[in-house]
């Protein structure tokens, strides 16, 4: 009798879960990782967009865009993503002044959706400024 009541009350919990979970948004990005590739000093600046569609059952709100670095800055939609529509998040990644290495920031959104905390990611390798040599001249007495 115990056994019943208690497979009878997990099958109720199990179906409570998935119940909450059916009736909320899911946030699924195109990519998660954008690839910056090799860029130098002179072209230090880069806009990436992270496109998104809420694939879940009810409308998708983001709260916040935090990334890791100060180096990078972000743009996100305030209004309500409805199930099914997509969006963009936009973030800028500036290198000005940073000093030359490989690189890999995430930045952390923060919804209401089934996963409430997702992480996209923008990599890439920073090069040295490009030295300018400066012309010999030869002055005669």
């Amino acid at each position: 009798m115990k056994k019943t009541i208690f497979v009878l009350l997990a099958m109720f919990m199990v179906t409570a879960l998935y119940a909450q979970e059916s009736n909320k948004p899911k946030i699924e990005f195109e990519k998660s990782t954008i690839d910056l590739g090799k860029f130098g000093q002179e072209n230090a600046v880069h806009h990436c967009q992270f496109i998104f569609k809420n694939t879940g059952d009810a409308n998708l709100y983001i709260h916040q865009v935090i990334p890791t670095c100060s180096c990078t800055s972000q743009k996100f939609p305030k209004h309500a993503i409805k199930p099914g529509a997509s969006d963009t998040i936009f973030v800028t990644y500036n290198g000005e002044g940073k000093s030359p290495r490989k690189f890999r920031t995430s930045v952390t959104i923060h919804s209401n959706a089934v996963t409430e905390m997702t992480k996209v990611y923008i990599k890439g390798e920073l090069l040295p400024a490009k030295v300018q040599e400066t012309p010999v001249i030869e002055i005669e007495d």
